[in-house]
C-alpha cells in the first residue's frame, strides 16, 4: 500500500507538471520563454506574490486615507460650527489628530484667523508664518496665506515687514489690487503721501487697459485724487 501511495503521489506530480506544460504550450509562447520559466519558475511565483501583496496593500491603504480625509474634514466642518471659544480647541484637535491631511492645514490657517478676529495680531503672524514656511509658492493657498500674514503685520504696526509680504503678494493674479492698495495704505498711514500716490500709480501702469480692472481703476484714480488734494 506504502509503495502504491508513493507511485499514485508521483503520478500526480508529474500530471500536474503536464498540465502547467500544457498550459505555457497552450498560449504559443516560444519555446525560449517556455524554458526560462520552467527555470525560474520559484522566482517568478515569489516575484508574482510580492506584486499581487502590493496591489492589495495600495488599495487598503488607498481607502484607509480616504476614510481618514472624510473623517478630518467632517471634524473640521464641527470645529467651525463651534462658538469662539471652542473653536481653538477642535481646530487644534484637528491638527493633532488629522495631521497629514488637507482639513489639517486649514485648521491651522482657521486658527491664525481667529488670532486676528481676537486682536493677537503677533500670534496671527506666527502662525501663518508657519503655514507659510510648509506651502509651495504655487499651491493655490499660499497667495491667500500670504495676505493674511501682510495683514497680520499690518495690524501689529510692523509696517516693514507688512510692505514685504505685500510686494511679494502683487507678483500673483488676482491678489494685485489687493497688494498695491495695501504698500499704499501703510505709506498714507505713515504720512508718506507721495509714496502712496506713486504705490498707486503703479498699480495703473500695471494693468494698462485691462477691462477686467476697470472697477479698480476708477477706485484707484480716486484715491489718488484724494491724496494729491492733500498735498
Amino acid at each position: 500500500m506504502a509503495s502504491e501511495n508513493a507511485f499514485n503521489k508521483r503520478l500526480t506530480a508529474e500530471t500536474t507538471m503536464d498540465k502547467v506544460e500544457g498550459l505555457l504550450e497552450h498560449f504559443n509562447l516560444p519555446p525560449k520563454v517556455i524554458a526560462f520559466i520552467r527555470a525560474n519558475q520559484r522566482i517568478i511565483q515569489i516575484s508574482l506574490a510580492i506584486v499581487i501583496a502590493a496591489v492589495v496593500f495600495g488599495a487598503l491603504y488607498s481607502s484607509y486615507r480616504e476614510r481618514i480625509r472624510e473623517e478630518a474634514s467632517s471634524t473640521l466642518a464641527k470645529a467651525m460650527q463651534q462658538s469662539d471659544e471652542g473653536r481653538a480647541e477642535a481646530l487644534n484637535k484637528v491638527v493633532e489628530e488629522y495631521a497629514s491631511t488637507s482639513s489639517a492645514l486649514w485648521a491651522k490657517i482657521e486658527l491664525a484667523h481667529l488670532d486676528m478676529k481676537n486682536g493677537s495680531f503677533s500670534a496671527a503672524g506666527d502662525k501663518y508664518g508657519k503655514v507659510l514656511a510648509d506651502l509651495k509658492k504655487t499651491n493655490p493657498l499660499y497667495p491667500l496665506v500670504l495676505f493674511g500674514m501682510a495683514q497680520s503685520f499690518e495690524a501689529d504696526k510692523k509696517y516693514t515687514e507688512a510692505t514685504t509680504q505685500y510686494d511679494l503678494l502683487k507678483a500673483y493674479k488676482g491678489f494685485e489690487h489687493i497688494a498695491y492698495s495695501g504698500m499704499a495704505r501703510i505709506e498714507e498711514m505713515q504720512g508718506n503721501i507721495d509714496k502712496a500716490i506713486a504705490i498707486h500709480n503703479n498699480f495703473l501702469l500695471t494693468i494698462g487697459d485691462d477691462p477686467s480692472f476697470a472697477q479698480a481703476q476708477e477706485e484707484i484714480s480716486a484715491k489718488i485724487a484724494r491724496l494729491k488734494a492733500r498735498q
